[in-house]
């Protein structure tokens, strides 16, 4: 019995947090709470119900319809980003926010019974920031209708201020956490992309719609359901074009993607007569993080390296996933000495990084040790002209001398000009995983 406790509790897997992402997440949860026993202790009366029922229920069937959309796209896996915050906007706006945070709780718990299997202290406070974000946006409502009155041009001001409200906490609180959970993620996943910004943008303005047509009648808010359906459906293409370019296990550039662009980069660099490295870093023994503790690890392992790598280069670089454990990145405008300072950088990251605390969500294996749970990587550097004039002819001398890097003893950074001549990216396709 103890030990299956003891197995509940790591399945949480919130004892695995940096400390100061531990207090982010508690200190958040904690708000909520605070927030909500006093929302509840001011509430005056239970009226209001009826909006509470009409913005859930028609909040629980958009969701629904959106998450066929989504299945069509992928035939499974859960949504990207939905339209779900209009209706809790609509609710801080409109509502007391006791029973504003009544609906956010409501479609929250609902969501936790559709997604399954997921990581508890990350549900709890993702439910947590959305009761603090509807505390926000009635607020700031309150406060903009208090100085701009509560005429026409007023109430929308108000609306369109607490919606706002509403977006900037869900963003601020959500991307402070993960840039602490997964140290080193980027602007994009901290805050978003512009698909990101445009769904929170709709959710918004649908919001503020939403608001405005309940305050005649709540029932106004089933009339939002075939619209917030059909933005999902525009909302996809963003989502559609962004998969096209983009590795699913690590959300890199693909291969064909990267190559094409730094095609570009190089036609460029000639144009220019400037230099251009070329640096294919591949994961040391990655297949005995599969055969020690599962390819769910292994998986989240790829992750985390590759948001090291990410985090550690220029806007102007780009990264791609060549095959299995194996990245690539095409670095313009940089000679062979910055080219080995940057390489030289990044095998640092990665050996410096606790793993095991970015792979919060599958430590239920007992063996993996956050404190020991490290990787290396061995990085090969080419740099043109001196390596290649074509991009076939730099990933053939970076492959070359990112083997010479393992023959030498791994965790290493070989230069193109110090390797010796072995063809063996010709005899492997993109996708082989060495595992070695």
């Amino acid at each position: 019995m103890v030990a299956q406790s003891r197995r509940a509790i790591r399945s949480w897997a919130l004892w695995t947090l940096t400390v100061p992402a531990f207090a982010v997440v508690v200190l958040v949860d904690l708000a909520a709470i605070g927030y909500g026993v006093h929302a509840f202790a001011d509430l005056p009366s239970w009226r209001g119900l009826d909006v509470v029922f009409a913005l859930t229920v028609s909040a629980l069937i958009s969701v629904e319809g959106a998450r066929r959309v989504e299945n069509r796209r992928r035939r499974g896996g859960a949504l990207h980003k939905d339209l779900a915050p209009a209706w809790m906007i609509a609710a801080a706006v409109i509502l007391h926010p006791a029973l504003a945070i009544l609906v956010a709780v409501l479609l929250r718990i609902w969501w936790r019974i559709r997604a399954g299997k997921c990581i508890p202290y990350r549900w709890a406070f993702s439910t947590a920031v959305h009761v603090l974000a509807v505390g926000a946006a009635h607020a700031v409502f309150v406060s903009t209708g208090n100085l701009v009155g509560d005429d026409g041009l007023g109430l929308v001001v108000s609306m369109v201020a607490g919606a706002l409200a509403y977006v900037a906490t869900d963003t601020i609180l959500c991307g402070l956490a993960i840039s602490l959970i997964i140290p080193g993620s980027s602007r994009r996943e901290v805050i978003g992309g512009l698909d990101d910004l445009c769904t929170d943008a709709t959710a918004a303005t649908l919001g503020c719609l939403l608001a405005a047509a309940c305050l005649i009648t709540p029932w106004f808010a089933l009339v939002a359901i075939p619209i917030t359906l059909t933005a999902q459906r525009a909302l996809l293409l963003g989502q559609l074009e962004t998969e096209a370019q983009t590795d699913p296990k690590t959300s890199l550039t693909r291969v064909d993607w990267w190559r094409r662009r730094t095609e570009e980069m190089l036609r460029t660099s000639k144009n220019q007569r400037e230099p251009m490295a070329v640096l294919l870093i591949d994961i040391d023994h990655f297949k005995l993080v599969n055969d020690r503790h599962g390819h769910l690890v292994g998986d989240e392992a790829l992750r985390a390296v590759a948001t090291i790598l990410r985090s550690a280069i220029r806007v102007k670089d780009v990264i791609g996933r060549f095959g299995g454990e194996e990245f690539v990145i095409a670095l313009p405008g940089t000679g062979i000495d910055e080219a080995t300072v940057t390489a030289d950088r990044l095998r640092n990251a990665v050996a410096a990084s606790p793993l095991a605390a970015m792979c919060a969500g599958v430590l239920d294996e007992p063996d993996l040790d956050p404190d020991t749970f490290r990787l290396t990587v061995s990085i090969g550097v080419s740099v043109y002209p001196a390596d290649g004039s074509t991009v076939d002819d730099l990933l053939l001398c970076a492959d070359r001398a990112m083997y010479a890097a393992k023959a030498a003893g791994r965790n290493r950074v070989s230069l193109a000009a110090d390797a010796v001549p072995v063809s063996r990216l010709a005899a492997r396709p993109v996708t082989s995983s060495t595992g070695t």
